[in-house]
């Protein structure tokens, strides 16, 4: 790169000795400036970004020392050189206390002068560099806090989902890094949204919108400027995570979340439930989360409610002493075959128990057995699987080394859920027992408007959770799935039969013909009439 030189000298004989007199072939300088005095040297400045500035001190009007006051403030950056006929000390200290870069007695030794410039733009080189990298720095500084919100949404998920360890230890360098206020042991008030039904017929990216202006109204309403974040997590569930719930008393928390179902209802057209926990231990997330849920799936009758749980010593939360691994998150991902997800969660779990409790007993040991043997006869029952084609050499009742330590039970739980995963994949089917069930009434209910509740209470589950698990599942909303097969239906009848449109309209549920007309064309391109004639020759 070349830099800019600017010589000021009120006498030219003296400027051209330097301009003229030096070898300048192996200096980085695109350009020398020469000015007779501090006024057109100040010029020069407001035209050219000036990098070294070698001037006179004794000049008319303005001296050198003047000039270098005033490039301080108009040109921080530009090294200062300053030359003068009189060895006198006042100079010096004055150039050294306006932060000259050198002062040089005249007659200037050439070489001497060449080396003071390199030294000058070394340091502006430095500089640049410094600048450079602080630029680099901030944007990409600008761009990582930007991403914050989304980075601890992610950590937040990965506490539930047993991908990362809650030991203090591990846990709160990672909570510092992305900005969360909060340790391992910090309690804080957990609640679970519901959304129970939308009073609008959404296609699936619209719902994902809607979800997430329903999260936004969440952080807006029930937050309303208290620390904390909404997530959403992978299987779709909405949580508001309260850092301080003791500056917000119950009755309060309970107006808020009020508010927040009535104004969702009125504007963001869907009706929800919120189901808040009990303060708990950061460290304790995931398994208040899951007892949350649980709740919610045991609400069956009541919709638009706020739900409080009930306090830490009524309902008892797994502490260290008792702690029991998350079976039915791990039969959720053994059916759908997640076997790395599976061993990452199994991992954490027992490493976690192994590390923090040596005074683990017997009965503990069997319990987590019998719940692990129970979870995977329990997913092989409902996919219609080999139990004993999948673990020919498996003696269930007897344990053997799974039940002589954690160790030994860690080593044969990663073992049989390998080999399980694999067996589900190379036999199973894709699509769980109760989605299957939900997907064969909707077959079967064809002339029916099917509700989302009507189906929950067929498969035993709440709205809520079965839309959750249906989209996870099949990768569509039950809507868009109860559509896509009746409009399969009506082609088939169009294509077949000679039924009027309108009867076939009723026949695959659609009392409206207008709205038949509409979903169908959205869903092939072209109106019922228009398909039937691509078929059928009309009488």
């Amino acid at each position: 790169m070349g830099y800019h030189l600017l010589i000021v000298d009120d006498e030219d004989i003296a400027i051209r000795g330097i301009v003229h007199g030096m070898d300048w072939s192996d200096m980085p300088i695109a350009n020398i400036f020469t000015a007779c005095d501090a006024e057109e040297a100040q010029e020069l400045f407001n035209e050219h970004t000036i990098h070294v500035l070698l001037s006179d001190i004794d000049m008319p009007n303005q001296t050198g020392i003047e000039l270098l006051s005033w490039v301080n403030h108009n040109s921080p950056l530009t090294k200062t050189i300053l030359l003068t006929g009189h060895a006198d000390f006042k100079y010096a200290q004055q150039a050294l206390q306006l932060d000259g870069f050198d002062y040089l007695l005249k007659p200037v030794d050439h070489d001497h002068l060449k080396k003071i410039l390199m030294q000058a733009l070394d340091k502006v080189r430095l500089q640049e560099e410094h600048d450079s990298f602080h630029k680099t720095y901030e944007h990409y500084y600008q761009q990582w806090h930007k991403q914050l919100p989304v980075m601890a949404e992610r950590l937040w998920e990965d506490i539930i989902h047993w991908r990362q360890s809650v030991a203090p230890q591990q846990l709160n360098p990672q909570l510092q890094l992305y900005g969360i206020p909060l340790q391992a042991d910090t309690p804080i008030a957990i609640v679970l949204i519901s959304i129970e039904q939308w009073q609008e017929e959404w296609s699936a990216r619209d719902e994902e919108i809607m979800t997430y202006g329903v999260k936004n109204a969440a952080e807006e309403i029930i937050l309303k400027g208290s620390l904390g974040q909404a997530i959403q997590d992978a299987s779709g569930a909405l949580l508001v995570l309260l850092y301080e719930p003791e500056k917000v008393d119950k009755a309060e928390l309970d107006s808020r979340c009020r508010s927040y179902i009535e104004q969702c209802g009125a504007y963001l057209h869907c009706r929800l439930s919120c189901y808040i926990s009990a303060p708990a231990a950061v460290a304790e997330l995931r398994n208040v989360v899951e007892q949350l849920t649980e709740l919610e799936k045991s609400n069956l009758n009541e919709t638009a409610v706020v739900v409080h749980e009930r306090e830490r010593g009524e309902l008892k939360l797994r502490s260290s002493s008792d702690l029991y691994p998350p079976l039915a998150e791990w039969a959720v991902l053994l059916e759908s075959g997640k076997k790395t997800e599976l061993i990452r969660s199994a991992n954490v779990f027992f490493d976690q128990l192994i590390e923090g409790q040596k005074g683990v007993d017997y009965v503990h040991i069997v319990s987590i057995y019998f719940g692990i043997v129970h979870t995977v006869l329990q997913t092989f029952q409902r996919k219609s699987l080999d139990v004993e084609a999948a673990f020919p050499q498996q003696g269930w009742e007897e344990g053997g080394q799974a039940l002589k330590s954690l160790l030994g039970l860690k080593g044969w739980t990663l073992q049989v859920c390998m080999q399980a995963v694999e067996y589900i994949r190379l036999n199973g089917k894709d699509v769980s027992h109760v989605i299957r069930k939900a997907q064969q009434y909707i077959e079967e209910h064809f002339e029916d408007e099917i509700s989302r509740e009507e189906l929950a209470d067929y498969v035993f589950l709440n709205p809520a959770y079965l839309s959750r698990l249906f989209r996870k599942e099949t990768g569509q909303s039950i809507t868009d799935y109860a559509t896509e097969r009746r409009m399969m239906k009506a082609k088939w009848l169009l294509e077949q039969r000679t039924d009027r449109i309108s009867d076939i309209a009723v026949s695959v549920g659609y009392s409206n013909f207008s709205h038949f007309s509409k979903l169908f064309k959205k869903a092939t391109g072209v109106t019922p009439q228009e398909y039937r004639r691509m078929f059928q020759q009309v009488d």
